[in-house]
């Protein structure tokens, strides 16, 4: 039965890790001629392990040679469980330690020791290797791991091997799985007669054959024709386990090791990663702000900048010294793909020197581009590396971008639908504890300090319209958004979740409303609305103006010319009519006050003949000048109906 459980190698050169697993599987996993011809395993070799309870897992043997770190640190990224391979006959090597350290670094969850070549050694020494196995693994991720002394050419101890490695399978619970599929590939090929071979461990999520993933950082799409694990043909693959896939449409040479096969649209390639470091203990030297390392991040290794975050101008350069750690933002020099909750590894770039590494956090994030900034997301990093779960991790991506909607949010999500709709009511029930707001129809979610900046963004922009405006009440919703569709988070939000957004900073008082002839506009907080005396004046002449034109309505020169109002003064006294008698401007640039609206539904109703532009012109004394735009102001209102050159008064 195949079982979702990844064991890996680790150890190092020359220590037996190959010759062991061997020994275990009956598979010699140093393939290449090179490495038979050299004697030292270059490449990640796979076996499957058949265990004495029916369960078959998988087993990964790595390189020991300190020049094959990365190739180590991908084999590693995937196991669930260890075996330290320490030579009895040797004891604890550099490889030992630097393999033992990334072990620790990349979250392996248990594992055993494996001390090798006991045929080679006395019982004294066997037992000052076991003491010294002993006191190597207190405090990592292997403390209180069996120290099992074992021939791979005995076949002595393979018992208690294979004994303990089901007792692992027992006490370690199986990976969730939860996500959208995520491979990083390890290994291509191309097959005669199948075309292109990758293989990886299923870090999450599932596949099944004829299902259509993605490549990337490519961005190349394919189905998966074939599924094999350990060699045998199977209708799906999931989490924890080791899979080959065949891939239709895509040739072998578009595929590197790194690359990530992945579900279609769940991922997206990154040039930022926030994350959470620790630097070794002994490390030879810390982490500076801006230093070039190299990344191992799943199958990957690139180039990468460091910008630490919760450093302060005076602390930078400290940066992070070795056995301490904090919170990162990663750019890689070239885009990789990363998953949530992901393990890494840095090194110096100069010597190959590995000194920390951590867990990815945000795989697509924002930049951090000042103090204020930075110390955002360090609290944000901070909050979620202590309490990494689903509801929380979209709470970050929230107060990483200021605002999202739910789409935005599934986008940036890599979870799959299901899970991602239960996920997001989580975060909506725990909205308030997270301080994060949810408001309009596209279920838009705001962080506490956007709400704040664009509440602040929003006082601004209405202070400077009062103090042009004194006499105006405010901005409608409409104008506020277009006035701040470029700041902070208000332009992605649409105008009219962001009216609802508008009232909710209302109702906090963080800014001020007010309605005028049924409508809402907004002010600055502690704003009191006043008009001058001369102001006044201009006012009163409009609209005596306006009033004595009757139906020949007027044009904004016409107006000027009759008020004896200067054009420098005339859009203002508009604006002011606009906002307090719902004067209109209609076509022609006619002036159509509220109460001559009125007074001409009431002509209307009173009609007896049908009512075309003729009829209400003979019936009024006017040119076409006049009752052509008037009725098709009451058409686009809904107030008349046209049916040819004929209007019918709306029943309400």
């Amino acid at each position: 039965m195949e079982y979702p459980f990844i064991v890996g190698t680790a150890g190092h050169i020359d220590h037996g890790k190959t010759s062991l697993v061997k020994a275990m599987t009956g598979v010699d996993c140093d393939r290449l001629e090179e490495e038979k011809r050299r004697g030292i395993t270059i490449e990640l070799g796979f076996a499957p392990l058949n265990l004495a309870s029916g369960k078959t897992v998988s087993i990964v043997d790595v390189p020991g040679h300190e020049r094959f770190i990365r190739q180590m640190a991908a084999g590693a990224a995937g196991m669930d469980a260890a075996m330290l391979i320490i030579a009895a006959s040797e004891g604890v090597m550099p490889q030992t330690r630097e393999h033992l350290d990334i072990l620790n670094l990349l979250g392996v969850r248990c594992g055993l020791v494996a001390l090798t070549k006991k045929d080679l050694v006395d019982e004294e020494t066997l037992e000052m290797a076991k003491a010294e196995a002993l006191e190597l693994i207190q405090g990592s991720c292997l403390a209180g791991a069996a120290v099992i002394p074992v021939s791979a050419a005995t076949g002595e101890g393979l018992g208690e091997v294979l004994a303990e490695i089901e007792n692992l399978l027992g006490r370690t619970p199986p990976r969730k799985g939860l996500g959208a599929f995520f491979l990083p590939i390890d290994r291509v090929f191309s097959k005669k007669g199948f075309g292109s071979v990758i293989t990886g461990t299923i870090f999450q999520g599932s596949l099944a054959e004829g299902e259509e993933i993605e490549l990337l950082p490519s961005g190349l799409t394919g189905k998966a024709r074939f599924l094999q694990a350990h060699g045998a043909k199977v209708p799906a693959v999931k989490s924890g386990q080791r899979a080959a896939v065949n891939l239709s449409s895509i040739t072998h040479d578009k595929i590197e090791r790194g690359d990530v096969a992945c579900a279609k649209g769940a991922f997206i390639p990154s040039d930022c990663m926030s994350a959470w470091v620790e630097m070794l203990p002994g490390a030879r030297g810390g982490l500076e702000h801006w230093q070039r390392v190299r990344l191992h991040i799943g199958t990957a290794d690139v180039a990468a900048r460091v910008s630490l975050l919760r450093l302060g101008a005076a602390e930078k350069s400290k940066g992070y010294p070795a056995g301490t750690g904090g919170a990162i933002q990663i750019l890689p020099e070239s885009k990789i793909t990363a998953m949530a909750g992901q393990h890494f590894i840095i090194r110096f770039y100069s010597p190959l020197v590995t000194i920390g590494g951590g867990r990815v956090l945000l795989p697509n994030a924002v930049l951090a581009r000042n103090k204020t900034d930075r110390a955002g997301k360090s609290e944000a990093a901070a909050a979620l590396n202590s309490d990494f779960n689903p509801a929380a991790f979209l709470a970050a991506l929230v107060r990483d971008r200021g605002v999202l909607n739910a789409a935005g949010l599934f986008e940036l999500s890599q979870m799959q639908k299901n899970d991602f709709a239960e996920t997001l009511e989580t975060l909506a029930g725990e909205a308030e504890k997270r301080e994060i707001l949810e408001f309009g129809k596209s279920r838009n979610f705001m962080s506490a300090a956007a709400l704040g900046a664009v509440a602040a963004s929003a006082q601004k922009t209405l202070q400077k319209f009062h103090a042009q405006h004194p006499e105006l009440a405010g901005l409608d919703g409409e104008k506020l958004h277009v006035s701040l569709d470029a700041v902070n988070a208000a332009g992605k939000v649409s105008a009219g979740d962001f009216k609802e957004l508008l009232g909710i900073m209302a109702a906090k008082k963080l800014i001020g409303a007010a309605t005028v002839q049924g409508k809402t506009f907004y002010k600055a907080a502690g704003f009191s609305q006043s008009a001058d005396t001369k102001f006044a004046g201009l006012v009163a002449g409009a609209r005596d103006a306006i009033e004595a034109a009757g139906f020949s309505l007027l044009t904004e020169a016409e107006l000027e010319a009759k008020a004896g109002i200067a054009a420098a003064d005339t859009k203002r006294v508009l604006a002011y009519l606009r906002e307090q008698d719902d004067l209109r401007v209609i076509k022609e640039g006619l002036l159509f006050s509220r109460q001559m609206r009125d007074k001409l539904l009431a002509v209307l109703a009173d009609m007896k003949e049908e009512i075309t532009v003729a009829s209400l012109r003979d019936s009024l004394g006017l040119s076409r000048k006049y009752t052509l735009p008037m009725l098709e102001f009451f058409d686009s209102q809904g107030l008349t109906q046209r049916d040819g050159d004929k209007r019918v008064l709306a029943k309400k």
